[in-house]
């Protein structure tokens, strides 16, 4: 779920809430395969039915905005269970991009991904993201209260997590087959 950084609230003046909120969220679901016993003992028990991802999307990463893209992605990311930095170009023709990138990441838990903008499918996530044990609900929070989209989202969260049967998560998230038939941009031949 695309979260628009226009929609935040701006009470801190210009620049307030920089770096405050990821580009992209998603939910991963775990308790497809449970039977319904399973899933009310999971809801009761504190039991994780659902992992929350952040994703902070760049144009690119090079040498030159490495550490800003990362540290970016730390601070609007830290909050879920995985938290990644995508982009669909790394540039790799100095050994020390990916260096950086990958001591970054290895050592703040955060992952990244090689996106594959014609085929999202086949995008690869090249540096896995540790995954965090419970949420930030502080940060969250936070979130919330400046983003009406990122607030939407912990929503529909919410209305999985209470009742975690695939109507209600067919009914409350996109379904990833209409997602496939959006038509991809083409460039124009000149």
């Amino acid at each position: 779920m695309r979260i628009n950084h226009t929609f935040s609230s701006n009470k801190h003046g210009v620049g307030g809430n920089i770096w405050l909120h990821p580009d992209w969220v998603g939910m991963e679901v775990l308790n497809k395969n449970w039977s319904p016993l399973i899933k009310d003992c999971a809801k009761y028990y504190t039991g994780k039915q659902a992992r929350l991802w952040s994703f902070e999307v760049k144009r690119e990463i090079n040498r030159s905005n490495v550490r800003e893209s990362f540290f970016q992605a730390l601070s609007n990311s830290s909050w879920a269970h995985y938290g990644y930095l995508v982009a669909p170009i790394l540039d790799e023709t100095k050994a020390d991009t990916k260096n950086e990138l990958e001591m970054l990441c290895t050592r703040h838990g955060i992952g990244f991904i090689l996106l594959n903008v014609d085929f999202p499918e086949d995008s690869k996530k090249l540096i896995p993201a540790r995954e965090r044990s419970e949420i930030d609900w502080n940060m969250a929070n936070r979130l919330a209260e400046k983003n009406k989209n990122f607030e939407n989202y912990l929503n529909k969260v919410d209305i999985f997590c209470q009742k975690p049967t695939k109507e209600v998560l067919e009914s409350i998230w996109y379904n990833i087959n209409k997602l496939k038939e959006i038509p991809t941009k083409t460039k124009k031949k000149k």
